[in-house]
C-alpha cells in the first residue's frame, strides 16, 4: 500500500479519499453517538440562534468564530450532529492534501508522493473524538492555510500579500482556538528560514495577525459586549484551566500507536540523507511545529483525545521518513504499515468491546449518556445548576449557564450582593420553564431571591423544579 501511494498519479489520491471515507463513515452513520462536546456546541448554536449574544448572554469561552460556524450549522441543519461529523471529514480532506501539497511543492522528503496524507487521514481517524468538528480543527485548517503562505515565500521573499495573509489566517485560527495563537512562534521562524527582510516581513505579518481580532473587537465593542468577550473570549483561555474529558493516562493509550510511530520515525533521522540545504531548513522548522504543538496542548483548556490534531502534520512530515528506510526491502515496510492500519482501525471500532476493556478506556466519559433520568422532561428550555448537560439532550439552553464552571463566580458566591443581583438580572426577564437542581441550591435561592425562584415549585422528590408562575 506505502509503494501504491508513492506514485503522484491522479487515481492515487481517489484511491486515498475512497480509502479514508471507508474507515471514516461507517461510525459516522451507524454506530458513533454524540459526544458532550457536541452537544455543546450544539446549544451554543441554538442559543445564539435564538437571537442571543455571545458572551454577554452565553457565558461560554468558546472562540467567536468557531461559535459563528455553529450558529450556521444551527441554521442549516438544527441538532444535526451528522452535518457537524461531515464537515470535520471534509475539513481533515482539506488540511490532509494542502499539507501534502506543501511538502510535494518544497520537496521536503527525498520523494514526492501521497503518503503524507495517507498518514495524515489515517491518524485524523483512530478515535472518534476526532470526528467531533471541534474549534481546534476548525481553527487548525487556517493554520495549516498559513503555512501554506509561509513557505512560499522562500520563492517570493518580496511578496507582501502573502505574508500578510499568513498572518491574517494565524488571527483567524486564534479566534477559532484563542491557544493557536502560540502559531506566530512558527510565523516567525518561518520568515528566518524562508524570507529576507526578516524585520519588515514581520511588522506584516503581525499586522495581517492583528487585523481579524480589530474587526471582532470593534464588532463586540457596537454590541456592548466587549467586556464580556475580553474576560471570557480573551483571558479565560489563559488560566490554564482543563476540562478535562478522558483522563490523561486513557488519552496517551488512545495516542499510543501514533506516538509510536513518531518515535520511531525521530530514531530514523539519523539514517537519511536529506538532499538540498532547503530540506535541512524545512527539517529545522518541523522540529519548531513541534515545540509549538507542545505548547498549545499545554495552554488548551480542552483535556481530552482531540488535541491529536496538533499531531497529524508532524506525523505527515516524520512518518514518512520511517518508511523510507526500507526502500531494498519494500516488504517489510508495507508489514509494518498494515500493522499500523490495524491498529488505528481496531481502536476505532473496538471490535466486541475488547480493545477499549483491556486498554482501560471509558469512551462514556466523553459521550452522551442516554438515561431514564435525562428524558423526564422533553422540548423545554432549562437551566442545569450542575456540570451535567445530559439534560439539554432533548431540551434546549434558558439561561446564559451552560457551563457550571463559568456559572461559579454566581452560584458559588450566594453571600455576596453582586453575584444575587447579576443572577437577576440574568433569569428576571426571560426565565427558563424547568430548573434542574444537582447542587441542591434551590432552598437558599428561593430564600434570597423570591423574585425569580419562588415562581418554581418542585416536582416529586427528583431535581427537577417547574416554572408555575
Amino acid at each position: 500500500m506505502i509503494r501504491f501511494f508513492r506514485s503522484l498519479f491522479p487515481s492515487r489520491w481517489v484511491v486515498l479519499v475512497l480509502l479514508f471515507l471507508l474507515i471514516r463513515l461507517p461510525l459516522l452513520f451507524f454506530g458513533l453517538p454524540a459526544t458532550l462536546s457536541e452537544l455543546h456546541h450544539v446549544l451554543v448554536g441554538e442559543r445564539l440562534g435564538n437571537g442571543f449574544m455571545l458572551y454577554q448572554d452565553l457565558y461560554d469561552t468558546t472562540g467567536p468564530l468557531a461559535a459563528a460556524v455553529y450558529w450556521f450549522l444551527d441554521w442549516v441543519a438544527p441538532r444535526s450532529y451528522l452535518v457537524h461529523r461531515l464537515l470535520a471529514t471534509a475539513l481533515l480532506l482539506q488540511q490532509a492534501f494542502l499539507l501534502n501539497l506543501i511538502f510535494n511543492r518544497n520537496q521536503v522528503h527525498p520523494a514526492k508522493s501521497y503518503v503524507p496524507a495517507l498518514l495524515y487521514l489515517l491518524f485524523g481517524s483512530i478515535f472518534f473524538e476526532l470526528d467531533v468538528l471541534s474549534p481546534l480543527l476548525l481553527g487548525h485548517s487556517f493554520v495549516i492555510l498559513a503555512v501554506y503562505s509561509l513557505t512560499a515565500i522562500s520563492k517570493e521573499a518580496a511578496n507582501a500579500g502573502r505574508l500578510f495573509k499568513a498572518g491574517f489566517m494565524l488571527g483567524v485560527a486564534a479566534l477559532f482556538y484563542l491557544p493557536l495563537v502560540w502559531f506566530l512562534v512558527l510565523g516567525f521562524f518561518a520568515i528566518i528560514y524562508f524570507a529576507s527582510a526578516a524585520f519588515r516581513s514581520t511588522l506584516l505579518m503581525l499586522t495581517g495577525f492583528v487585523f481579524p481580532f480589530t474587526v471582532v473587537l470593534t464588532y463586540f465593542l457596537y454590541q456592548n459586549a466587549l467586556v464580556p468577550f475580553l474576560e471570557q473570549g480573551l483571558a479565560w483561555s489563559w488560566q490554564f484551566t482543563f476540562t478535562v474529558g478522558l483522563p490523561m493516562q486513557q488519552v496517551l493509550l488512545v495516542a499510543a500507536i501514533p506516538l509510536g510511530v513518531l518515535a520511531l520515525s525521530f530514531l530514523s533521522l539519523p539514517l537519511i540523507s536529506l538532499g538540498p540545504n532547503y530540506q535541512a531548513r524545512f527539517l529545522q522548522f518541523m522540529l519548531i511545529w513541534l515545540i509549538v504543538v507542545v505548547l498549545v496542548l499545554f495552554s488548551g483548556h480542552d483535556g481530552s483525545a482531540k488535541g491529536l490534531i496538533l499531531l497529524l502534520p508532524l506525523l505527515a512530515y516524520f512518518g514518512i521518513f520511517l518508511f523510507s528506510l526500507w526502500d531494498n526491502r519494500i516488504w517489510i515496510a508495507e508489514i509494518l504499515f498494515l500493522v499500523v492500519v490495524a491498529g488505528v482501525i481496531a481502536v476505532r471500532y473496538n471490535p466486541l468491546g475488547l480493545v477499549y476493556e483491556h486498554l482501560g478506556i471509558q469512551p462514556e466519559l466523553v459521550q452522551v449518556r442516554d438515561a431514564p433520568e435525562y428524558r423526564q422532561v422533553s422540548g423545554e428550555r432549562l437551566l442545569v445548576l450542575g456540570p451535567d448537560v445530559n439534560y439539554y439532550q432533548q431540551n434546549s439552553l434558558g439561561s446564559p449557564y451552560l457551563r457550571w464552571d463559568l456559572a461559579q463566580p454566581n452560584f458559588g458566591r450566594l453571600n455576596h450582593y453582586d453575584a444575587l443581583f447579576t443572577i437577576l438580572q440574568d433569569l428576571r426577564k426571560d426565565p427558563p420553564s424547568y430548573i434542574v437542581d444537582q447542587q441542591n441550591l434551590m432552598p437558599q435561592l428561593q430564600y434570597k431571591l423570591p423574585l425569580v425562584f419562588q415562581r418554581y415549585d418542585r416536582v416529586g422528590t427528583g431535581p427537577f423544579y417547574k416554572l408555575v408562575r
